[in-house]
């Protein structure tokens, strides 16, 4: 089972300043900082960057098959990417991005919840849908 805590952007900032080499989650810092062992109970990890396997966001759960378009308007001009091989590839550019927020930094201007319905995608019946409804809760 899981819980959210609410931190500051300063704490935020530190936890993430403290990552170690394969930590990919606060979690996963805080678990090691606080001498947490891993769960018994816990299923295998996902291998998150094995080639073919899209992009996992731990921190909120949800995983982008590989070839899983979102796209956004910005200043009147369209963007998009995919999730390819563990990062967001931008298809303007060609450049990759280890995660949402470092894909939207490429494009907008300041800080922005990339989950705050900018960024969407095309169900099967073609309806745009906020990529934050894809979020587990």
């Amino acid at each position: 089972m899981t819980r959210s805590i609410t931190v500051s952007t300063d704490v935020y900032a530190a936890i993430w300043a403290a990552r170690k080499e394969g930590e990919d989650s606060e979690n996963a810092v805080l678990a090691r900082i606080l001498g947490c062992k891993p769960s018994t109970k816990s299923k295998a990890p996902i291998d998150r960057y094995a080639k073919g396997s899209g992009v996992y966001d731990a921190r909120n759960n949800v995983r982008f098959q590989e070839g899983f378009e979102i796209f956004r308007s910005y200043k009147g001009k369209l963007f998009t990417a995919e999730a390819k091989a563990g990062v967001w590839l931008r298809t303007d550019t060609g450049v990759t991005y280890g995660t949402l927020n470092q894909l939207n930094n490429s494009i907008a201007a300041g800080a922005e919840n990339v989950w705050n319905g900018n960024w969407k995608f095309r169900t099967a019946d073609g309806e745009e849908l906020s990529i934050g409804t894809l979020r587990v809760k």
